[in-house]
């Protein structure tokens, strides 16, 4: 989606493809979903659900010309984007490190089933002690902040807790901005007009009585922070009706006052559960140290010289 909207910001016409009913599927609601869609058909983006690509035809010097997709429709195209996401690259420790949810399974101090070898970012099954389950999260706030969790765990593992991770997703396209925190399970709530181009809106998920993700289009630096504090706290709802008449405001208001947070959950197979194969010798712990500090230097130099966006 952000690729298509910075292709038709440089002029560049776009068809999107893609096998999902709307986009964004493993994410989004049909109705946010389309709130989307509508904007980017407004700037010129043609969209063709429910198919994929099946094969190419090139020209004589190798370029591409035409694509065809599973249904048998054709399109003439000029170049293709082909964005599939992702599989973890865990054939190298399998029979070594205890693998779970398709990525390498690790405690709260990202430590894995040898205590010598840590792993961190999207390969990385970690618990998550909001959802009282192991989770493998594809992003790139989550691939930061474990990095930097499991270097603090490395450094001073005395001082060092287990990670407390709220789920965070987030886009800036054309002149659209959103934020999700949490995890879209359970029933969902929505408030604002999802009619309206450029307007603010929002969604609540509400699960066995409390929210646990929120949603959040259009919103201020505050209001951002307040849906995030809000899905922390995971405060009690009884009546949906009335968290549709709050709207934003229940996430404004839970975030300005203390509530007392829910009793932890606890998470199978956390620190205490992992079975740890081999001791942490001094010598692992050096390494790790030292290998540690290189990543760390290289960072820093690298990010020097790149613009973050």
């Amino acid at each position: 989606m952000e690729c298509a909207a910075s292709l038709v910001i440089n002029k560049i016409n776009v068809t999107m493809v893609f096998p999902e009913a709307h986009c964004m599927a493993r994410l989004l609601t049909p109705k946010i979903a389309s709130y989307y869609e509508e904007y980017y058909k407004s700037r010129g983006v043609k969209f063709i659900k429910g198919t994929v690509l099946s094969s190419f035809d090139f020209d004589s010097n190798g370029k591409v010309t035409d694509v065809t997709l599973r249904d048998g429709t054709k399109l003439s195209v000029d170049m293709v984007v082909v964005g599939i996401g992702i599989r973890p690259n865990t054939g190298l420790f399998e029979g070594q490190l205890t693998l779970e949810k398709g990525g390498i399974k690790v405690n709260g101090m990202f430590q894995s089933s040898n205590s010598s070898v840590y792993a961190i970012g999207d390969v990385a099954a970690f618990p998550v002690k909001a959802f009282g389950e192991k989770r493998r999260l594809e992003h790139v706030d989550s691939a930061r902040k474990s990095a930097k969790h499991a270097v603090s765990s490395i450094m001073e593992p005395d001082k060092t807790g287990e990670f407390d991770y709220i789920p965070f997703f987030y886009s800036r396209v054309f002149t659209l901005s959103w934020q999700f925190y949490g995890d879209n399970a359970g029933e969902v709530v929505y408030y604002g007009d999802l009619s309206a181009s450029g307007s603010t809106f929002g969604a609540y998920w509400v699960n066995k009585g409390h929210v646990v993700g929120a949603f959040l289009e259009g919103g201020t630096r505050e209001e951002y922070e307040a849906i995030a504090k809000t899905t922390t706290l995971r405060p009690a709802v009884e009546d949906l009706t009335e968290l549709e008449r709050q709207g934003l405001g229940f996430a404004v208001a839970v975030s300005q006052k203390p509530v007392a947070l829910p009793p932890p959950i606890e998470v199978s197979g956390s620190t205490s559960g992992l079975l740890l194969e081999k001791p942490l010798y001094a010598w692992h712990a050096t390494a790790g140290v030292v290998l540690a500090a290189s990543i760390a230097a290289f960072a820093y130099f690298y990010g020097k010289r790149r613009r973050r966006w």
